[in-house]
């Protein structure tokens, strides 16, 4: 192993990450023993100390943030019967562990989006609106229940452009809420 190698290795763990080739965000499915620590690094990444970048930068490497965001989404088994926008009683279950961590972020910086999707079934226009109305209904599940401040959350609806299951167009794995985070501008 080379000393290039080594100090990148090394510079790896001391960040907590890869380097990563591509800055496609991780999709992880919701389940019930997904930790608020898990959520809370997946959705508001911390950047390098000063520290962190000194070290790297003796190493010939450059600071940034260098922790990729997450997404996390609804699974399969609670998505969204065909046409509907309502919030399962499972469903809410599963969100209300985002609940804490979004209103110990309301400062961050950042803006949580709820992202809605559809699957094929029904026209373009309908699967749009509906799309829409999923994200919203995860939006106003957390200003609602958990006070969070309609600013730091958006919503918005994607239709059927964005298939998890592209080889069945038409299934409920494609009828789901993505959450994920980004910068406020």
């Amino acid at each position: 192993m080379t000393i290039k190698s080594l100090v990148l290795a090394s510079a790896c763990l001391l960040f907590g990450t890869a380097f990563a080739a591509d800055n496609r965000s991780e999709v992880i499915e919701i389940n019930d023993s997904l930790a608020p620590e898990a959520i809370e690094s997946g959705l508001f990444p911390k950047s390098p100390t000063a520290a962190d970048c000194a070290g790297a930068a003796k190493a010939g490497f450059t600071c940034g943030q260098i922790v990729p965001r997450k997404v996390f989404s609804l699974p399969a088994s609670i998505s969204f019967g065909t046409n509907s926008s309502e919030l399962s009683a499972a469903a809410r279950s599963m969100l209300a562990g985002f609940g804490p961590v979004l209103k110990r972020n309301e400062a961050s910086g950042n803006k949580v989006v709820f992202v809605g999707h559809t699957d094929i079934t029904g026209s373009r226009a309908l699967n749009m609106r509906l799309s829409q109305r999923r994200a919203e209904s995860v939006r106003q599940y957390f200003i609602r229940e958990f006070g969070i401040s309609p600013s730091f959350v958006g919503a918005i609806g994607v239709g059927p452009q964005q298939l998890k299951d592209k080889q069945n167009p038409a299934s409920a794995a494609n009828r789901r809420v993505e959450i994920t985070t980004k910068p406020s501008n």
